[in-house]
Formats: C-alpha cells, structure tokens, sequence
C-alpha cells in the first residue's frame, strides 16, 4: 500500500489552473434535490467561483445566483471558494435539470471566460416512442410523472402528441432502446 501511495504522489501531476484568470469550469455530474434545486458536479479548471456570484451557463446562457460550494469528503462539504484545479460542487437553486447539461461550462457573468471547453454536444434522441395514459383521465398524472421524471434525466424529450385511437399523450425521444426500456 505503501509503494502504490508513493507512486500516485510521484507519478501523477498535481491540478493546475490559473486563480486569477476568469472562471471555467466543467460540469461532470449533477443530481436533484427537492429542497435545494439541482446541484452541480463541476472541475474548476481555471478563476474560481465563491457564493453570490452570478454564474453562467455557456451551452444556454441560463443565468444563476450561488449559494453555495463545497467539496466532496464523505459528504458535502461547504468552503468559502473553489479554485482552479480543485473538484466540488455548486448549489444555485436550479430548478431546471435540463440547464445543467454534463461536459457543458460554467463561467461567471460578469467576468466571462473566451471560449467553453472543448467537447460539449447536446445530447440527440435516436429513438422515438408515444406514450399514452391507458384511460384519458389518466392524462394529468402522465404529465406529472413525466415532468417528474425529467428532473431526473435531462436527456428525456418529450411533446405532446395526439391520436384519433388513443387521445391525448407524448411523444417521447430517447438515447437507445436502453434508455426506452428504463423509462
């Protein structure tokens, strides 16, 4: 154990980043809270990013107040700031699932960052499928649980659709036949 630590400490680069130069930062992950919105797995890899300031996202240009960073230990952790070459996250109070896109970049408002990361596609379904309520007072909960459902998994798209046979329902678009089958 002791070799294979020494070796990680010898072998493998430090993070790097300038502090100083405007914030760019990459959104790995990102899941749902109901009480705080959507949180944001980000790499900072250059300028940094503390509450109050006014992030942006590049993909969309969705706008948002931080609250809070913080870094992973066992649990979320808040700090004050996070910098260049450090790994956390950002608290903004997203309600919207579908702004905080994986691979897309963070910048601030006020101080932006030339060019986004390079790499970010938006995600493109391949395979379509119709969603119908099996009775038409059912229509409502589809809704929900759609919208619910959405919060969760930004790369579901959905429209309404309607049939002559079958009423009002959705038309839905996927990834693969995996992600069809999950949903």
């Amino acid at each position: 154990i002791e070799e294979v630590l020494e070796g990680i400490v010898n072998c493998l680069p430090p993070p790097y980043g300038d502090p100083e130069l405007p914030l760019k930062a990459l959104i790995f992950d990102s899941h749902y809270d109901p009480f705080r919105g959507t949180i944001v797995h980000i790499r900072v890899f250059q300028g940094s990013v503390k509450p109050k300031d006014m992030i942006t996202f590049m993909s969309n240009n969705a706008v948002y107040k931080v609250e809070e960073v913080g870094i992973f230990q066992l649990e979320r952790t808040p700090i004050n700031k996070l910098s260049a070459g450090q790994v956390g996250y950002i608290i903004a109070g997203i309600k919207t699932v579908s702004d905080t896109r994986c691979g897309d970049t963070i910048t601030l408002k006020n101080h932006p960052c030339k060019t986004p990361m390079p790499g970010f596609n938006e995600t493109k379904p391949v395979v379509f499928y119709s969603i119908y309520p099996v009775a038409s007072d059912g229509y409502e909960e589809l809704t929900a649980g759609l919208e619910k459902l959405k919060l969760n998994d930004a790369s579901l798209i959905y429209e309404k659709d309607t049939s002559v046979a079958l009423g009002f329902g959705f038309r839905c678009g996927f990834l693969g036949l995996l992600h069809l089958e999950v949903v």
